[in-house]
């Protein structure tokens, strides 16, 4: 399968244009159209590399007024540190039991939160992870194909990133998260052991390689007695 890496370099060039101050914060960036001449590619090529700039949270689209450039130093975007992933995290002390592993098309949903084509197979990942012998996270993954080849079912027993690191050699850099309070599904009581009048805590993640690709869209559910998360919080200068 041929990767078109394209939107990647422009992603990166229009990110070091920021950084640099060449687009001040709070100025809105040229229209994709204006952009693609100027890069030479198609405007879904632009699209794909504003996508990126916005799940990382340097820019944000204004509806009707355009795409506009964020104080991204002081982004209310939390940043998961360190990035390694459940099997990381709790070492010695977790199980995985997969439940689902297909390869097949993302839903609209599942490709824009990727940033991929429609066409473009991705593997549909669901596991149940014990902690010390506790049912204590359902975890729905999807992951390109193109980015991260040859999966089996043994790197899903252990762990998907140490096999990034360790066998396809790329660098896991950041992942945007969102922590929201959810309802348990059928298929979560059922392995969670849970019920109706129990919640769940949902940790949303975008993760991201080192030269800019998202490798994963995930959805872990926790029961709230196994979750634990920190980040570190930095005050505004002008408070």
């Amino acid at each position: 399968m041929r990767t078109n890496t394209k939107y990647i370099d422009i992603y990166t060039q229009i990110k070091y244009d920021i950084e640099s101050g060449k687009y001040p914060i709070n100025e809105k960036l040229p229209q994709g159209r204006i952009l693609a001449e100027q890069f030479n590619v198609s405007e879904l090529t632009i699209t794909k590399a504003i996508n990126l700039l916005v799940q990382e949270g340097y820019i944000v689209r204004r509806r009707g007024s355009g795409t506009f450039v964020k104080d991204f130093s002081n982004s209310s975007i939390t940043k998961f540190t360190p990035l390694s992933g459940t099997a990381a995290l709790h070492d010695g002390d977790l199980t995985s039991t997969i439940i689902g592993f297909s390869a097949e098309v993302p839903t609209a949903f599942i490709a824009e939160k990727l940033g991929i084509d429609a066409e473009t197979l991705v593997y549909k990942i669901i596991r149940l992870r014990t902690i010390k012998n506790i049912p204590s996270i359902i975890e729905y993954t999807w992951m390109p194909l193109e980015v991260i080849p040859n999966l089996t079912t043994k790197e899903l027993q252990n762990s998907i990133y140490k096999y990034i690191h360790d066998e396809l050699k790329l660098t896991i850099k950041s992942a945007h998260v969102k922590i929201s309070g959810v309802r348990p599904t059928a298929l979560e009581k059922a392995y969670l052991k849970i019920t109706d009048n129990d919640f769940l805590l949902q940790q949303e993640q975008i993760a991201f390689l080192s030269d800019g690709r998202i490798f994963e869209f995930s959805i872990a559910k926790h029961i709230p007695s196994e979750f634990n998360f920190e980040t570190v919080l930095i005050a505004n200068e002008h408070g």
